[in-house]
């Protein structure tokens, strides 16, 4: 069974003044996990090979949290000439995020720029090991969007994730993004989270889904 080629993992360095850092996991059918770890906020794999898959994966981090900020922006670009049906499962996960703390409106943004005819993929959002917000697409699509909006209370210091769940039925490819931003501090009811946070939080979403679309 194919390992993944860490030899051929391309990873990308940034600035070293941010302390969070970005590892990427993958697992098929339920099997063994493989872990990249990275010293980075910004790093970006791939094409690697994994098992029955080629996979190629970019994540970054903003690390400290003044609101409206961006937590996670993820993106992932998959590939199999395998025709059985299978179930991968891909992580991006930012460690050691820092935040004001106290209840937080979270914006979540998912897209699927590319997933081929009978494959689905749920993506969701998640801090903690808490999913925040999850969205599910099926194949045949070219374009599909979806968001959320969240409260949350986020303790000082957290983890932060994108996860991907991707069924396959044969040949195919998918192309996925979801990313995590903060809004501001919630004083009561998700409603008074405030306009202007939420429109400064969607500006970052649109900037982030706007360079997916060029790179894709």
């Amino acid at each position: 069974m194919k390992k993944l080629l860490l030899a051929t993992a391309l990873v990308l360095l940034a600035s070293g003044a941010n302390a969070a850092t970005i590892n990427f996991t993958a697992q098929e059918d339920g099997g063994p996990v493989q872990t990249i770890t990275t010293p980075n906020s910004f790093s970006t794999i791939g094409p690697v090979v994994f098992q029955d898959f080629t996979i190629g994966a970019t994540g970054t981090t903003q690390g400290t949290l003044p609101a409206p900020g961006l937590l996670q922006g993820q993106t992932i670009d998959v590939q199999t000439q395998s025709t059985a049906a299978h179930t991968l499962a891909i992580q991006v996960l930012g460690l050691g995020l820092t935040g004001p703390g106290g209840l937080q409106a979270l914006l979540s943004g998912f897209d699927a720029t590319g997933l081929s005819a009978g494959w689905t993929a749920n993506i969701s959002t998640d801090i903690n090991n808490t999913i925040i917000a999850t969205s599910t697409f099926a194949g045949p699509i070219s374009g599909g969007h979806d968001s959320s909006l969240s409260g949350f209370t986020l303790p000082g210091t957290f983890n932060a994730s994108v996860d991907f769940l991707i069924h396959t039925n044969g040949i195919g490819a998918a192309n996925l993004g979801g990313a995590l931003s903060a809004t501001q501090a919630v004083p009561g009811p998700l409603a008074g989270a405030g306009l202007p946070g939420l429109i400064a939080a969607f500006g970052g979403f649109i900037a982030w889904k706007r360079r997916r679309t060029l790179a894709a």
